[in-house]
């Protein structure tokens, strides 16, 4: 087990005060900062692939969006969980077909695409 963390009554002190002075020193954000979260007409063309993971006892169900043009342009989300794996991979499949576009599944990603150099 590990211990608890603990941090210096005056360390925190002094954390907080930092914190309360950056509101008066920091910059207002601009609204293109977080143009990347509402930009999400690329997610229309995507093929959507589902994603089945034993985690801590529970199945673990993930869509990933990738854009079948720009394979390195891709989502993961976490959808839900289930504690039998054969209704997981239903679920999953449900879920897949939901989310896609094309619910054909006629849109693919191939792995020859992803040009990852191994340095």
């Amino acid at each position: 087990m590990k211990p608890p963390f603990l941090l210096d009554p005056s360390l925190y002190a002094q954390v907080l005060d930092c914190l309360s002075n950056l509101f008066f020193t920091d910059k207002v954000g601009d609204t293109k900062d977080m143009d990347f979260l509402r930009d999400d007409r690329w997610l229309s063309d995507t093929a959507v692939i589902d994603q089945v993971s034993l985690r801590k006892g529970l199945w673990l169900i993930s869509l990933v969006f990738v854009h079948h043009k720009m394979p390195m342009k891709f989502l993961m989300r976490r959808i839900t969980s289930h504690a039998c794996p054969r209704r997981a991979g239903m679920m999953a499949l449900y879920m897949r077909r939901l989310a896609a576009k094309d619910q054909r599944g006629t849109l693919k990603i191939e792995s020859d695409s992803f040009h990852t150099p191994l340095n």
